[in-house]
């Protein structure tokens, strides 16, 4: 599936590298041979539209279950400028079955670049998302069929917001699912949860996320840190992970590597990830 997932992209790429886009991969590698990768590509046209196709792929070990079971995750959006510095994308993602999960999402999101300088702020912005996300779920944590499958859909509202302070750059994300129609009970997870500014995937229903990311940008290099804050439906304690990497600019391309942690404070649950990224523009 992960070769199906990255033919996929370069083929949702290829007919376009003659216009302007940006083209980013990431990838991280953890305990028991957890690993995951992401694509995506922004192609920008001259009618003030951009399209945003994206893969994703996890598996959460290298045993022979796990790697048939691997997770792929397919998505795209439309992006159009309505007014200056307002923008308004439509979009989609798909999870086929695997190990009995399967979901889609769909939603609406909107950006708005308030000013290029606004006080000691360099382009700040403010963001928002609003969508649902539809499961069907035959088999509960154990892996065992359910006597009968699982459905729910989430309806989910997301905030963001940023700006450059000299050197600077602060981002920040507050997802919050509204409400679950049929609310999922202790003995089901969900197959693919998403933290802002993290790339390793994580499972289970998520009540809310709170997360920033703080970058010192130099010519050369860009150090930056990333701390979240999320809570699962079935545990009211929140659950933290953080993040810390470093940049490296070479002229229209970007290294990066760095280590991503979750539940940290808690050593029986904690996770330890190490990934790498490559971001370029044509």
């Amino acid at each position: 599936m992960l070769r199906k997932a990255v033919i996929l992209l370069i083929l949702l790429v290829c007919p376009w590298v003659v216009s302007y886009g940006q083209l980013h991969f990431a990838g991280v590698n953890g305990e028991r041979g957890y690993a995951a990768l992401r694509g995506d590509y922004r192609l920008t046209l001259d009618n003030g539209l951009s399209l945003l196709p994206s893969v994703g792929y996890y598996r959460r070990s290298d045993t022979e279950e796990d790697e048939a079971g691997a997770t792929t995750k397919f998505a795209l959006a439309a992006e159009y400028e309505v007014l200056e510095g307002f923008f308004l994308a439509l979009g989609a993602s798909y999870i086929p079955k695997r190990l009995g999960f399967q979901n889609v999402s769909y939603g609406v999101t909107g950006k708005y670049v308030l000013a290029y300088r606004y006080g000691i702020f360099k382009y700040p912005y403010i963001g928002f998302r609003f969508g649902q996300t539809r499961y069907r779920i035959d088999s509960d944590v154990y892996g065992n069929d359910l006597p009968q499958q699982y459905k729910t859909y989430a309806t989910q509202a997301s905030l963001t917001a940023g700006s450059e302070l000299g050197r600077f750059v602060l981002q920040a994300q507050y997802d919050k699912v509204i409400k679950y129609n049929n609310n999922p009970p202790s003995n089901i997870t969900s197959n693919w949860t998403d933290i802002p500014f993290m790339t390793a995937v994580v499972q289970g229903f998520v009540s809310d996320i709170a997360a920033a990311r703080l970058a010192y940008r130099t010519k050369w290099i860009t150090p930056y840190a990333v701390y979240s804050r999320y809570r699962y439906m079935v545990n009211s304690d929140y659950t933290v992970s953080v993040a810390g990497g470093l940049a490296l600019h070479l002229g229209g391309s970007t290294l990066s590597g760095g280590v991503e942690v979750f539940e940290q404070n808690r050593e029986e649950n904690r996770k330890t990830y190490f990934f790498m990224s490559a971001s370029t523009e044509f």
